[in-house]
């Protein structure tokens, strides 16, 4: 009996597992975790809509330039917009610290000023574009400061001194993401 048992154990090694030898296989691409994106906001019905653009870290003021080129053919296929208007470069210049940005519009573009007593935007149908910077502004230094883009204050001002206002990312109506 004992030499029966021997007999079966050495027949099992000897067959293995069943698994014939193959040659080299290639595995594909490999696997990739996160990939860094840039979100710009634009706009669709009366609401503001987030788009990842795969552009890792772009600056303030790189993300507001993307922003102001608009929506790709695709993004504007899905109904996308932007309430920006058909000036191509309303953005003079962004600068940021902490979690405030600071965005100055060129003087020849044709923007309305509320009073400063008014606040945020009450007409949020009519004032996305302003939702659109400020939004957009938020993201990109969220990003590269590693806060909640709903802290970060952005001031507007038109030009030398017509100041807009301060805005949060939240006081505009976003669509669910």
């Amino acid at each position: 009996m004992k030499a029966a048992l021997v007999a079966a154990f050495v027949l099992t090694l000897m067959t293995g597992c069943g698994i014939r030898p193959t040659g080299v296989l290639d595995g594909g691409e490999p696997a990739v975790g996160f990939q860094p994106t840039t979100r710009l906001y634009f706009v669709s019905g009366a609401r503001l809509v987030a788009v990842s653009r795969p552009l890792p870290s772009p600056s303030l003021q790189e993300a507001l330039d993307l922003l102001v080129a608009g929506p790709t053919a695709a993004e504007r296929r899905r109904g996308l917009r932007t309430g920006l208007g058909p000036e191509q470069d309303a953005v003079g210049k962004a600068t940021s610290d902490a979690a405030k940005v600071h965005i100055s519009l060129q003087d020849r573009i044709p923007v309305p000023v509320p009073a400063p007593s008014e606040g945020p935007p009450t007409d949020q149908s009519q004032d996305l574009w302003l939702g659109q910077l400020t939004c957009t502004a938020a993201a990109a230094l969220a990003a590269r400061s590693d806060i909640d883009p709903d802290a970060v204050t952005v001031t507007v001002q038109r030009g030398k001194g017509g100041r807009l206002g301060s805005f949060r990312c939240s006081e505009f109506a976003r669509a669910p993401e």
